[in-house]
């Protein structure tokens, strides 16, 4: 295949696709019914591979592989054998390609009708499946959205902050007054000792004259709050439970103490001192001559990180106030199959990361409840951004063409690109990549007709995007407004598919292609690698079962599988 013209292959429709006929019907109840309808001649040309198989995956004495007559293998396999097979393979292997050829996007998974008979040889084939397809919302408005974005270049007070951030970081401590008492976040040195409940003395945590900052975790929060208003010379004696009052130290006494009991001295209150910003601290600390240079280097720093930041601030705050104008309630289906995929995501984070669930809680100060509230919002605030977009982009005419299609493929990273194009086509996942794609031009077209006002402090976007278009916003000090185009980073279909997972715990990346596994021929097949699998595999013709080879002495009389 020639490199300028990948995919040629896929041009045509294949022989199986062209022999898959799909009537879409709408229900009453809102689902979508397919009736695909296979032709005779596919089901004569399966029917006639699979005896072939069969006479090659199977030993039968007298006759050489692949030259088993038909009533050999149907006396020995059982009469239905064949048919069962092919009805099981023929189920799975053309329902998701008469979903892409009715190009429907649907959420949830196919539920199968009842498949009464077997696959007939000279006989055409149907079976019908019932899909709940994503609604087509509008939008209350198609109006540019307003955006509000920090400034692009670095303020004064901007680079002033970040260079009291700079002095802050090298602060040097100082003895306090005698009488000076530890304030709330203050610095002490401290002698500690710390025994469990047997008396025996945990020598991990002792301290002698310890310079010791409040807040910071190290001890439990119950050991700080102590120490507050304590002066030089006072005593503190604490005793806690160690699974009550978690802290950076608990593991390093937690299998050895049930209790803890501090003993702290406070020898000396401590003092933070910080630097002041001259030229001789700037050129004794980061090697420039002097502050303006060091302000100069500090407003670069601030201008990139900021051309990082503000596109996705403006892809974000787009998508909330887009969300805010949906006509409609997003289906429950489809928030649940949002929130299974942010779940998934996660727990892959947690895992990549080396993070419990519960370190996790512990360090965004997170209960359960909250954490699978702040989740559900999470999905749902993507289902309706999603849909959203969905409506602009039809509202807006934006289509997606096979040659898109094919490209988010061939510049997806993986090697073998064109076997992942065909394995997506063979399950008929080609419409999710087809609807990331269209979400990623209509958002791109809404970032670059937005109508952008520059501010000092932007407003956060809603909470909740069904708030985000009443939410009144208070004006800036500064403001900046213009309609000029933004650049805005194309989004992929990767992408497109799942959203941020829990406090960034996600990471985009594309499905890899894998292949179905063989399974029994009584049962139809979920495809490995399909996006969507049915809910209910298709019901088996109501007929015998492919019969076992019974066990015989005799070889001849009883083949073996090998």
């Amino acid at each position: 295949m020639a490199p300028d013209a990948p995919f040629g292959v896929h041009e045509r429709k294949t022989q199986m696709e062209e022999s898959v006929n799909t009537k879409v019907e709408v229900l009453e109840s809102g689902e979508t019914k397919l009736t695909v309808t296979i032709d005779a001649d596919d089901i004569k040309r399966r029917i006639a591979k699979k005896y072939k198989d069969f006479g090659s995956q199977y030993r039968f004495p007298g006759f050489r592989k692949g030259h088993v007559p038909r009533p050999v293998i149907d006396a020995n396999l059982g009469r239905e054998a064949v048919r069962n097979e092919v009805t099981n393979d023929l189920l799975n292997e053309t329902y998701p390609i008469a979903i892409d050829e009715a190009d429907l996007c649907y959420f949830g998974e196919p539920s199968f009708g009842e498949v009464s008979e077997f696959v007939v040889e000279g006989q055409d084939f149907t079976y019908d499946m019932t899909l709940s397809v994503k609604p087509a919302f509008e939008l209350s408005s198609y109006d540019p959205v307003s955006i509000e974005i920090p400034f692009r270049e670095a303020t004064e007070k901007e680079i002033d902050d970040q260079l009291e951030a700079l002095r802050q970081g090298y602060y040097d401590y100082e003895d306090a007054a005698d009488d000076a008492a530890i304030e709330e976040g203050g610095s002490l040195d401290m002698t500690m000792k710390v025994m469990n409940e047997a008396g025996e003395e945990l020598t991990t945590l002792a301290a002698e004259k310890r310079l010791y900052e409040l807040g910071r975790g190290l001890y439990p929060k119950a050991l700080d709050d102590a120490l507050i208003g304590k002066k030089k010379g006072d005593h503190v004696s604490l005793t806690l439970e160690v699974a009550e009052n978690p802290c950076m130290m608990s593991r390093l006494i937690e299998k050895n103490a049930k209790q803890a009991t501090f003993e702290v001295d406070v020898d000396c209150v401590k003092t933070k001192v910080v630097p002041e910003v001259t030229d001789e601290w700037v050129s004794g600390h980061f090697g420039m001559s002097d502050v303006p240079e060091l302000r100069g280097a500090l407003k670069t720093e601030i201008d990139k990180q900021k051309s990082q930041v503000i596109p996705r601030i403006l892809e974000t705050n787009a998508l909330f106030e887009l969300g805010g104008r949906l006509e409609g309630e997003a289906p429950e289906g489809m928030i649940a199959e949002a929130t299974d995929d942010l779940y998934r995501t996660f727990w892959d984070s947690l895992q990549r990361n080396g993070v419990t669930f519960d370190q996790y809680l512990a360090n965004n100060g997170l209960t359960v409840d909250a954490f699978r509230e702040d989740v559900k919002k999470q999905a749902k605030d993507t289902v309706v951004q999603n849909l959203a977009l969905d409506a602009y982009a039809r509202h807006a005419g934006i289509s997606v063409t096979d040659d898109e299609v094919r490209d988010e493929f061939k510049n997806s990273g993986q090697e073998d690109f064109e076997a992942m194009y065909a394995d997506f086509k063979k399950h008929g996942r080609l419409h999710i990549v087809r609807e990331g794609i269209l979400r990623g031009k209509a958002l791109e077209e809404i970032v670059n007709g937005a109508k952008v006002t520059e501010v000092e402090e932007p407003s956060a976007p809603a909470a909740d995007p069904a708030d985000a278009s009443k939410e009144e916003k208070k004006p800036a000090a500064k403001k900046k407004t213009t309609t000029r185009k933004t650049t805005s980073k194309k989004t992929g279909a990767a992408s497109a598919k799942k959203d941020e997972a829990p406090a960034d715990a996600a990471e985009e990346k594309k499905p890899a292609a894998k292949k179905a596994p063989a399974k029994k021929a009584a049962a139809a097949k979920k495809p490995a690698a399909a996006a969507k699998a049915p809910a209910k595999k298709p019901a088996a013709a109501k007929k015998p079962a492919a019969k076992k080879a019974a066990a015989k002495k005799d070889e001849a009389e009883a083949p073996a599988a090998e």
